[in-house]
């Protein structure tokens, strides 16, 4: 595995999607926000003033300080195959969300390749290259994460209590709360299947965008 900065070494990472987690296309979606920050919409401020959901960011927020503000994000939704990562901590900025621009991790992003893998794909491929033990939670929602759907009912799996789900239309709510901080605050237990799983895990892939 590739080493840390370290700047990131030892804090506890979030994988972040964005659609359907923080961004619930009302009124405006990653389209939007892909023309704001490339300078083709009229009023680029406004849409990233409101790109993302009033609750779910609260939640985040709630999140992060609860954290004392030790965490790193690394994007999974597929918003990072047409953003860069000024774009998105642009985005991220205007939003009133700039705490996840500033904890971005040095390798911000899952992987993207040539064919179109699935988000469970992509997340263990991360963790394969990168990973250096941290605990970790996955915020996604269960149309894009439709691959992370039931990994609970295998407690051995190295993503079991460490995936949120966020239903379609809804995003973050503070009942994922407790799930979300107790992921962040547990270790991966030392030579444990949970850390011998990941250690084997990483299957690279493409997502291609499909919110």
């Amino acid at each position: 595995m590739k080493t840390a900065t370290a700047e990131d070494e030892g804090l506890p990472i979030v994988f972040l999607d964005i659609d359907d987690v923080l961004c619930l296309n009302n009124p405006y979606g990653g389209s939007d926000a892909l023309e704001a920050v490339k300078g083709r919409h009229a009023d680029p401020d406004t849409v990233l003033r409101e790109i993302f959901a009033a609750e779910p960011k609260r939640v985040l927020e709630s999140v992060h300080k609860e954290m004392g503000g030790q965490l790193r994000y690394v994007i999974s939704s597929s918003w990072r195959q047409v953003f860069s990562r000024e774009q998105i901590e642009r985005v991220f900025r205007t939003a009133d969300v700039g705490f996840v621009a500033v904890g971005l991790h040095e390798k911000w992003e899952t992987p993207s390749r040539l064919r179109r893998t699935d988000r469970i794909e992509e997340i263990e491929s991360w963790l394969h290259h990168y990973h250096q033990g941290e605990p970790f939670v996955v915020l996604d929602d269960d149309y894009s994460g439709t691959s992370l759907t039931g990994i609970d009912e295998d407690l051995k799996h190295p993503l079991a209590a460490r995936v949120v789900l966020c239903p379609v239309g809804v995003g973050l709510t503070v009942e994922h709360l407790p799930i979300i901080l107790d992921a962040l605050r547990r270790p991966l237990a030392e030579n444990s299947d949970e850390r011998d799983n990941l250690s084997e895990s990483g299957r690279p892939g493409r997502n291609v965008w499909c919110r």
